[in-house]
Order: C-alpha cells, then sequence, then structure tokens
C-alpha cells in the first residue's frame, strides 16, 4: 500500500469520526478534509476545489434561493396553514401528513427543490405546534427521497435506466411503473416514522434556559384585554358614514371606538385618516360592546359576525406592535389627540398598559406617562419602520405573525413558476 493509500484511508477514517461525534460542524469538516487533501499533495488545488463549480452543488444553491422567494412570496406558509388546518394538533397527523404532502411532491419534481421548498414549512409549524423540529426535518428527509420511487421523473437514476433500455432496444418503464412499489415503502416508511423513527431522534435534554418564543398577536391583545373588543361591521347603502374619511367621521372622538382596518373587495387593508367608506366596506372596530352597539345604531351600521375567513386574512395585513415610553419621550403628558397620533405614525393606538394594567377610560384624553407600553395597530409595513424610531418610543414586542407576512405575495405565481421550472430542468 502506497503512502498516499494510507494517507487517504486514515483521512477517511478521521472524517468519519468527526462526522459521527459531531465534535466540529460538518461543514467545517467538509472544508477541512479538502484542505488536508490539497495540503497532502493527494489533489492538486483545481482538483480540490471542481466541486464548487459542480452543477448539482449549484442546483443546490439555486434550489435554496428559489425556496426563499416561495417564502417571502408566501407559498411555504399557505402549504403548512393548510397542512396545520388538516392536521390540527395532533403530532401523528401533522407527521403523516407531512410526509405525504413532501413524497408527492417529491414524485414530479427533484428532491432537491422539494426540501428546499419543505424546509420553511417545518420550521413554521413545529413553531405553530411548540414541536423539536427535529421531529419533523428528518421525516421530510426520508419522504423525499421514498418520493422519487413513485414516477418515472421521480428521481435522475429512474430515467438513466429508462434511458439505457431504450438504447438497447428494450422496453424503457413506464411513467407509473415505479408506482406500486414506491407506494408500498412510503406506506412503512411512514408506518416507521410514526411508530419508532420520531422516537428514536435524540431529544433536546439540555438544562439551560430557554429563550422565550415571541407573543403572537393573540397573546398581545389578551394582555390588554382586547380579545372581546374586536367587533366586525358593515356600512350599509343608507349609512352616514358613506363617502367619508375618517377625519371627517371622527369617530374615536365621537364614540370613544378605534377603527383598525377594513375589507374591501375581499381584501383586509389598514386604514389611515385619509381611508374614505364606501358602501359594502366591512369594518374592523375595537371598543366595548356597548360602545360599539352605539357606534353602529347612529351610523346606521350593520353588526356581523366574524367567520374563519376574516380571521386568516387580518394577521396577512393588520399588525400589533407594543411600544414603551423613555424618560425623554416628547409623548409623556400630552394626550392622543394633542399629538395626532394616528397622522404622525400611521399606526392606532389600541390600548395602553400602566403600571401592569390596561387603561378603561376614552383613550384619547388620557395624558400619557413615563413607562407607559402602548399596543399600537395598523399595517405591517408600518410596524416595521417603528424600528428606526428611538426618541418617542422604544420597541417592546412585535409578535411572531410578523415573521409570516410575505412582502412580495403579489408575486407568489411568478416565484411558484420559477420554481417548478427549476425543479423540472433539475
Amino acid at each position: 500500500m502506497s503512502g498516499e493509500t494510507l494517507f487517504v484511508f486514515i483521512l477517511l477514517a478521521v472524517t468519519i469520526a468527526l462526522f459521527a461525534s459531531e465534535l466540529l460542524p460538518l461543514d467545517v469538516v467538509a472544508v477541512l478534509v479538502v484542505l488536508a487533501l490539497m495540503l497532502g499533495h493527494v489533489l492538486s488545488p483545481a482538483e480540490a476545489l471542481a466541486g464548487f463549480g459542480d452543477p448539482l452543488v449549484l442546483l443546490l444553491a439555486g434550489m435554496f434561493v428559489v425556496g426563499e422567494g416561495l417564502f417571502r412570496t408566501g407559498v411555504a406558509f399557505r402549504i403548512s396553514a393548510w397542512v396545520t388546518r388538516v392536521a390540527g394538533t395532533s403530532e401523528v397527523r401533522l407527521l403523516i401528513m407531512l410526509m405525504l404532502s413532501v413524497a408527492g411532491l417529491s414524485a414530479f419534481i427533484s428532491s432537491i427543490g422539494t426540501v428546499a421548498i419543505f424546509i420553511p414549512v417545518a420550521i413554521n409549524l413545529a413553531a405553530k405546534t411548540k414541536k423539536d423540529p427535529a421531529k419533523l426535518l428528518m421525516p421530510i428527509a426520508v419522504a423525499s427521497l421514498i418520493g422519487g420511487m413513485l414516477t418515472l421523473i421521480g428521481t435522475p437514476p429512474n430515467l438513466v435506466v429508462a434511458a439505457e433500455l431504450s438504447r438497447n432496444h428494450l422496453r424503457p418503464f413506464g411513467f407509473f411503473a415505479f408506482t406500486p412499489f414506491g407506494l408500498l415503502i412510503l406506506i412503512v416508511g411512514i408506518g416507521y416514522m410514526v411508530m419508532w423513527g420520531a422516537k428514536l431522534l435524540p431529544k433536546d435534554n439540555s438544562k439551560e434556559e430557554k429563550t422565550p418564543s415571541r407573543l403572537s398577536l393573540s397573546d398581545l391583545a389578551d394582555t390588554y384585554e382586547l380579545t372581546r373588543q374586536l367587533h366586525y361591521l358593515g356600512v350599509k347603502p343608507g349609512s352616514t358614514l358613506k363617502n367619508q374619511t375618517i377625519d371627517q367621521a371622527r369617530v374615536r372622538f365621537r364614540y370613544g371606538v378605534t377603527i383598525f382596518g377594513l375589507e374591501r373587495q375581499g381584501r383586509v387593508v389598514p386604514v389611515t385618516p385619509k381611508t374614505e367608506f364606501h358602501e359594502g366596506d366591512r369594518i374592523f372596530i375595537i371598543g366595548s360592546e356597548e360602545r360599539v352597539k352605539l357606534f353602529s345604531q347612529s351610523e346606521n351600521l350593520s353588526l356581523l359576525e366574524m367567520g374563519e375567513k376574516q380571521k386568516g386574512l387580518v394577521p396577512l395585513e393588520l399588525g400589533l406592535v407594543e411600544v414603551l415610553l423613555p424618560p425623554r419621550s416628547r409623548l409623556i403628558g400630552k394626550t392622543l389627540s394633542e399629538i395626532h397620533f394616528r397622522e404622525r405614525y400611521g399606526l392606532s393606538v389600541l390600548g395602553i398598559l400602566r403600571l401592569g394594567t390596561s387603561l378603561k377610560e376614552d383613550l384619547v384624553e388620557v395624558p400619557l406617562a413615563f413607562g407607559d407600553s402602548l399596543l399600537l395597530g395598523g399595517s405591517w409595513r408600518q410596524v416595521d419602520l417603528l424600528h428606526t424610531e428611538h426618541n418617542d418610543f422604544l420597541v417592546l414586542t412585535i409578535p411572531r405573525e410578523m415573521s409570516e407576512v410575505a412582502p412580495e405575495r403579489d408575486k407568489a405565481l411568478l416565484a411558484l413558476l420559477i420554481f417548478l421550472a427549476a425543479c423540472w430542468r433539475s
């Protein structure tokens, strides 16, 4: 055995030991192996670095870019929302639905592309259901590989064998020739992951203090006692609000309620002082039941029940953020009406917490004090802009739903088409 051969075998054994022990990150080990092969003169620099120009490496990088595009356009979260809605809170149903979805998609596009799109889906599902992401990520890897057994185009080796049969004048495989065997293996794979596989994954037994998870929209609403104060009203043909702007209607000053947003033509939009009410608009409003009822009767509005559609649309456009007034804030001692808060910041004050207690009186005329925390509501874009504000208040809490807001939702179809084209070519 030559010296180079012995060196390669020793390096291989050390690499396997490092991979198995996880003493170093896997990517660091891989780079160290490349360096060792170059320094040991086993490979030339050109040969050692040739892999970085390999089509597969570029494909992997490209698919993660496409995956980020699907994330930013909301495609990934729509899939996770569908899986969550169907599976509910059951870990078994969630695992089965996720593996079926991954395998089904992997049967027609590359497993690399499938994993790229489902990684953010799995992480989001884990956050929503408060489960360990590893319990979902490993089944995704297994299901994507099994999915390649379902059709002729599921994985490149299937096509290679079919092409070789044709070249030898033999009958090639049909498109669904692998499907019966693939389905059987998929059922066995799902059964294994449900009964044993997930349980064999390492558990996080760390006793270190965990970072608390970010609050949700509902958590913030509960803190400020707003859960029962959100109402849904409709603008009838004879309503006196018709063709008036928020400024002109002066709803908050006259009735002590706050218009949070409105639904128009099936889309929820935030309101500004210049927003004009139209017939058929649906209004999201914050206020006590008595004041909302008085408002609806006086302005000839209809009280509506908020359905699941509206509950799903609201978090996409309307967000909440909690801010704190620091000692040098210019807002201290002034009322919301004096500082024209909505006009100034593009957000509405939905609640004020003082010394841990939610204020019940009319918030418009309450002088603000040092240490007050304010719950602001409006568009997610305006919420994001608050990061640049440091003089008048400090951002305390941004709900976790903001990470699910897709800033490029309108380009979802384009991103999906690019993804499918990339996966098909791979």
